[in-house]
């Protein structure tokens, strides 16, 4: 099960719940794939999406 940490432009950031050290941001959704990036921190994640989306 997964928890939202953060959203920054539209994107959420989210981890396994009970967990530190593992974030990812969805990049793209479809019928039968998802294509996602996982991060050691929110820091990171955040400059990924302010940058590169």
């Amino acid at each position: 099960m997964y928890e939202v940490v953060k959203t920054v432009k539209g994107y959420d950031i989210v981890r396994m719940k009970g967990t530190k050290g593992a974030y990812h941001v969805n990049v793209r959704e479809g019928k039968g794939f998802r294509e996602f990036h996982t991060f050691k921190t929110i820091k990171a994640a955040v400059e990924f999406i302010e940058k590169a989306l």
